[in-house]
């Protein structure tokens, strides 16, 4: 596997994976489809979010896309790390291969990424 890594990633970023700052994604969550951003390979924010998580759910990530319409179906375990007003921080507990190729491949489609080989 390739490993990528944002061009702005600066020692003061305590993330232990950069973001795609302007990679605009959906996910379901609970049934229920929530446009997303703030991507890493590690998790993603949901704004507008005005369901019942709390810090610490944990939660099963059932699709990952670009629009509402082309979702992958993924069984990605992950868990609420943060809550803001009408926003969730959501981290992965573990990627299988075709959500981890997905996310990197469209990482990279964002311009915020590089892939490096």
């Amino acid at each position: 596997m390739s490993t990528a890594l944002s061009e702005n990633f600066t020692s003061d970023d305590r993330r232990k994976t950069p973001r795609a700052k302007r990679l605009k994604m959906v996910a379901c969550l609970n049934g229920e489809t929530y446009m997303t951003e703030d991507w890493s390979m590690g998790g993603f924010l949901v704004e507008n979010y005005d369901g019942r998580l709390t810090t610490g759910s944990l939660i099963t990530v059932e699709g990952l896309g670009r629009t509402k319409t082309k979702l992958h179906l993924v069984n990605l375990p992950a868990r609420v790390v943060r809550l803001g007003a009408n926003t969730i921080a959501v981290s992965y507990l573990s990627l299988d291969a075709k959500a981890y190729d997905f996310l990197q491949q469209s990482m990279s489609d964002s311009g915020d990424m590089r892939t490096l080989v």
